[in-house]
């Protein structure tokens, strides 16, 4: 055996075993499958892609942070320098050096008050003044000796600049002490202390705010004799220009820090997030110099980063929205979603069409051939399609066409037996309507009627008694099974009481109100007739004075509404309820042609959501309301209850109740 061969017959052999797997499962589920594996396919590729490139940006905006911080630090750094080197134009000028050495030597020996002293203090002032004079951030530039402390001075004599109120609380602070510990390497500080350090004048209340100090101690350069403190109070938006040129980064803001905490902000956004002084823990900050954290501030996601100014104890950072900064990567995502949510339910919508337009007819072929099992020959099979299934489905139709033909042969006889015999009942039925036909009912009155018109001579009361009695009976001629106009229920109703009057001296009365189109509308043929009756005898009694009846036909949520009502004694609550349960009974409906033969018509035609509804009071009367489905058309009771009544039973349990709580007595 070659291995060709043995590569085929491992093949053929798992193909059995796949397949064979595969048939246990209905066909529905595995088409559903065979779509569905691609499409997690196609799922693992997308969300994988996602991740890298989510990744990536994360790492490209770590880097572009850090690239920012850190030339926005070499700005600021390069502004210090700037400020260093003006610092350097004061103390390196060997006059300044020379009246600061004299004046301490005069100091030494007692003279202040005298000649050389005060020149050199004006040296030294002017000097001051002229050095920061075209510097508009510097708001105040001293030198303060351990003897005094000199201001910036115009030619006139004029001070400018600020003061030290408490010069011997200054000689114990940092300011005084940290540039004698550095040896003359200048000092930048931001201590919150420097508002209650440098005043404008003696008499300001408040010193100078939103400021930074450059301090440098001065010493002799030959016996390095310790002369003083030069300091340059700097106002930080002299940093603003730190962040020109990196307006790209708007979607965050970024601060100078120190270790006062905030220092200043650069072109600040309100959209982005403040400055977090309870993250950001200044020792911690000096330990790692530079750090990039992603936190929650206030339930919400932040980038955070700050690095180190060189040289300085400054810090600059820069904060953000996370949400903001991966705002585009997120609308890739949402856009990726949004794809395969549509390639889902694409997918979906083919699947289940593909998979119904071959399980479907197979399942419908099956139905068939069960139903033909069952004796049912006749079924057919409806091809709809040229594939395979209903080449199948043709040729079981012409099988079953066969064998129809054989049973078609061997049950003729019985077939035509059975026709016989229903002919035969049909016919005895036929004779029997035709013994109870009302016609000769009729005929007969009428030709009583006219014998008694003969006799009288002409009309009379008991001509009129039977001319109204012919003119009912003739109303109820026509088949019994089926629905009549409201308006001729309505005319029957009122002939109905024409008769029952002839025998009272005062008469009921009749009042018809109706809200809807009574030619339009169709009803059971003999509904009013059993209520009318009902009142006659057990609400009026044996007297009729001042009794009358009101039928209200209306419309109320969907159905039609006949409300027949009495002005006779009425009935007690118990009363009401033991004639609601008559109607209700089964064996009542059937004993009885009155109110419970017509409820058990209505509900078997209709649906046991429709019926009659009793409310009565004793003493004012009683009122029966009838509720039945509009129609619009005549319908045959008897050939269509039993359908009716089954999709009645079905409908009934979701049917809202109607609303009886009130009836309208007028």
């Amino acid at each position: 055996m070659t291995i060709l061969d043995m590569i085929r017959k491992i093949k053929y052999h798992w193909n059995n075993i796949v397949t064979a797997q595969l048939r246990k499962i209905s066909i529905f589920p595995r088409l559903i499958t065979a779509f569905f594996l691609p499409l997690l396919v196609f799922f693992f590729v997308v969300f994988f892609s996602y991740r890298q490139y989510y990744t990536e940006v994360n790492n490209n905006l770590d880097r572009y942070i850090s690239l920012l911080l850190q030339n926005v630090a070499l700005k600021i750094n390069e502004t210090m320098q700037d400020y260093e080197n003006i610092a350097l134009l004061f103390y390196d000028d060997s006059r300044i050096i020379q009246a600061l050495s004299e004046n301490a030597q005069i100091w030494q020996e007692g003279g202040l008050e005298s000649e050389p002293y005060e020149k050199n203090r004006f040296l030294i002032e002017n000097k001051l003044y002229n050095v920061a004079a075209n510097q508009k951030y510097i708001i105040n530039m001293q030198v303060v000796t351990p003897y005094a402390q000199y201001h910036m001075a115009e030619e006139n004599g004029y001070q400018r600049g600020g003061t030290i109120r408490d010069l011997d609380q200054f000689y114990e602070s940092i300011y005084y002490l940290r540039p004698q510990e550095s040896h003359g390497r200048p000092i930048w500080i931001d201590d919150s202390s420097q508002v209650k350090t440098f005043y404008k004048n003696e008499q300001n209340l408040y010193g100078f705010a939103n400021i930074v100090t450059l301090e440098v101690a001065v010493y002799h350069p030959i016996h390095r004799d310790f002369l003083g403190v030069l300091l340059i109070n700097i106002d930080l938006n002299a940093f603003s220009g730190a962040a020109v040129g990196f307006e790209s980064y708007n979607d965050g803001n970024i601060f100078l820090a120190g270790s006062s905490g905030l220092l200043t902000g650069f072109q600040p956004s309100l959209s982005a997030p403040s400055y977090p002084e309870k993250m950001l823990v200044f020792s911690e900050m000096q330990k790692a110099q530079k750090n990039i954290i992603r936190s929650s501030i206030s339930d919400q996601e932040v980038l955070l980063a700050y690095e180190k100014v060189p040289d300085v104890d400054f810090f600059t950072v820069y904060i953000a929205d996370l949400g903001v900064l991966l705002e585009r990567p997120r609308q890739i995502r949402n856009l990726c979603a949004a794809a395969f949510i549509c390639a889902v339910l694409v997918c979906i919508i083919l699947s289940y069409y593909v998979t119904i337009s071959i399980s479907s007819p197979i399942e419908q072929l099956i139905q068939v051939m069960q139903k033909a099992g069952d004796g049912k020959w006749k079924l057919r099979y409806e091809s709809k399609g040229h594939d395979e299934i209903s080449i199948l489905g043709n040729r079981f139709n012409e099988m079953t066409d066969k064998t129809n033909n054989l049973i078609d042969q061997v049950y003729l006889l019985e077939i035509k037996r059975q026709k016989l015999l229903l002919s035969q009942k049909n016919a005895q039925m036929d004779a029997l309507l035709m013994q109870i036909n009302p016609h000769f009912l009729y005929n007969t009155l009428d030709i009583i009627r006219w014998e008694a018109m003969y006799e009288a001579g002409g009309e009379s009361r008991v001509t009129e008694m039977i001319e109204k009695f012919s003119r009912l009976c003739r109303m109820s001629m026509g088949g019994g099974s089926g629905t009549i106009p409201l308006a001729e229920g309505l005319a029957h109703a009122r002939t109905y009481l024409e008769v029952i009057n002839f025998r009272h001296n005062d008469k009921i009365q009749l009042k018809l109100q109706t809200e809807v189109d009574p030619e339009k509308l169709f009803i059971p043929r003999f509904l009013l007739q059993p209520f009318m009756e009902n009142a006659i005898i057990h609400a009026f009694g044996d007297g009729s004075k001042g009794f009358r009846i009101r039928i209200h036909s209306f419309e109320k949520q969907g159905s039609l509404h006949i409300l027949v009502e009495d002005n006779g004694k009425g009935m007690s609550r118990e009363q009401v309820i033991g004639l609601e349960q008559a109607i209700l009974s089964e064996r009542a409906a059937e004993e009885s042609i009155g109110l419970a033969n017509v409820n058990q018509r209505i509900r078997l035609f209709y649906g046991d959501a429709y019926g009659i509804h009793i409310k009565s009071t004793p003493g004012t009367g009683t009122g029966m309301e009838i509720v039945l489905p509009l129609r619009y058309h005549s319908e045959n009771m008897e050939s269509m209850g039993a359908t009716e009544h089954e999709a009645a039973i079905g409908s009934s349990k979701e049917d809202t109740p109607h609303d009886l709580s009130g009836f309208d007595r007028r």
